[in-house]
């Protein structure tokens, strides 16, 4: 995957909202404009049920409680990241926590974890308790049935089309903004 790098995207939008009033907004909205048909082609891969019965609850990680399970949403970040030396403009975000999780199983290097885990502080003390193998079971059992790593490969081949189409959205803006300035 090629990366797409635009520098000073905070710059442009500054100088588009002095430019004119609506001209920012325009931008933010073209560029999600782009990210609009990936979430709906991932939202149309994550299975309406849950994959696995242990999944189907009402609990705080329940299949689609709290947020429906194919609940997609396109956002725009301008500002940067604290953590990594790139942040992406355009981001396509699933936002139920089971839906992740069933996604990304198995994607790890399934080491062998502690059996006990470190201690931590619970209500008035310190507690640590003993780690199951659930984890292990529900990775094993969704990449048995295929039932993991269904966001990426949906959208692998669409990743760089969209890039360049939101670098074409920039460069168009700044262009409004180099021919008043200029």
């Amino acid at each position: 995957m090629a990366e797409t790098v635009v520098y000073d995207v905070k710059g442009l939008l500054k100088d588009l909202a002095a430019l004119e009033p609506g001209l920012k907004k325009a931008l933010v909205r073209d560029s999600k404009a782009i990210g609009k048909p990936i979430a709906s082609v991932i939202k149309s891969q994550i299975p309406t049920t849950a994959p696995l019965s242990g999944m189907a609850n009402n609990g705080r990680l329940g299949w689609g409680s709290g947020k429906a399970a194919n609940s997609v949403t396109t956002k725009f970040r301008s500002g940067r990241s604290r953590y990594t030396a790139v942040t992406p403009l355009v981001s396509v975000w699933v936002n139920s926590p089971m839906t992740a999780i069933a996604d990304i199983a198995g994607k790890g290097s399934m080491r062998k974890a502690k059996r006990v885990t470190s201690e931590y502080a619970y209500k008035d003390g310190r507690r640590r308790h003993a780690v199951t193998s659930q984890g292990r079971i529900m990775v094993a059992r969704l990449k048995e049935r295929n039932l993991n790593n269904f966001v990426y490969p949906a959208v692998e081949d669409r990743i760089e089309d969209a890039q360049t189409a939101i670098k074409l959205v920039i460069e168009k803006y700044a262009r409004m903004v180099n021919r008043k300035i200029g």
